[in-house]
């Protein structure tokens, strides 16, 4: 476990509509407060910046350090895993996660992976979807520039730009690959985290009938939502109904 601080400079902030020296400021007191464990206080802090449009894996990860202590586990994973979703390969938010997840009651485990999934998914998460997508331009750039170059040169030079612009393109593709499933998690999959002490999932909106009951912590994906419901699936594929109120969306 890693409950403790990270401290940036918020010039590097992707996003905020408030002056970044204000940011700033209301980020160095969010960390004093929880230097002195005034935990309350500290989380305050961290949710006026983030209000303020700041999109940001620190404060999402101190924020969940904060509910953390103060024995929040839903809003504390919640927070993690927003951070998770915009620093995918960072390994201190990871290991919160899990430490929180294990700790679930009546917790529902997500698949293994075998060693091929776990090569592929590490892969994958390595660089974050910016960075690919910076690096697809640069490389489709670089093998236009050579497919141009090998047209004026000798035969063995073209035969290695041709054989350099292939090793190129498969890179290329498997990042095209890579990204777009990034893209397609973030436009088109929606999960949750449960933030109440327990919850009924029902067969159906207003439903009479308990199909399962997911305790604060607990993941899953939804489905669809419906007015002031959503479905919702568990790990293991177990489905049914449960109130919005009762959830925060990653």
């Amino acid at each position: 476990m890693r409950f403790t601080l990270t401290v940036l400079m918020f010039a590097i902030l992707f996003s905020t509509r408030i002056d970044a020296s204000e940011a700033q400021r209301m980020f160095e007191t969010a960390n004093d407060f929880y230097s002195k464990e005034a935990y309350d206080s500290a989380a305050n802090y961290y949710e006026k910046i983030i209000t303020s449009g700041t999109i940001n894996s620190t404060v999402y990860y101190n924020l969940g350090n904060s509910y953390y202590r103060l024995k929040k586990p839903g809003l504390a994973r919640l927070y993690y895993e927003k951070a998770l979703k915009l620093s995918p390969s960072d390994k201190d938010i990871e290991t919160n996660i899990k430490f929180i997840s294990a700790n679930i009651v009546d917790r529902v485990p997500e698949p293994d992976r075998d060693f091929l999934e776990t090569l592929l998914w590490n892969l994958h998460i390595l660089l974050s979807l910016k960075t690919q997508l910076w690096l697809l331009v640069a490389f489709l750039l670089v093998i236009s520039l050579l497919l141009s170059f090998a047209l004026y040169t000798n035969r063995n030079r073209r035969l290695w730009m041709i054989y350099i612009s292939v090793l190129l393109s498969l890179v290329t593709t498997v990042l095209g690959i890579s990204a777009g499933v990034k893209i397609y998690d973030l436009e088109k999959k929606s999960y949750g985290i449960v933030l109440v002490p327990s919850l009924d999932a029902m067969n159906q909106p207003d439903g009479s009938k308990i199909l399962f009951t997911a305790h604060e912590g607990t993941r899953f994906f939804i489905r669809k939502v419906e007015g002031d419901w959503s479905l919702v699936s568990l790990p293991n594929g177990v489905s049914g109904w449960i109130r919005n109120s009762d959830i925060g969306k990653i």
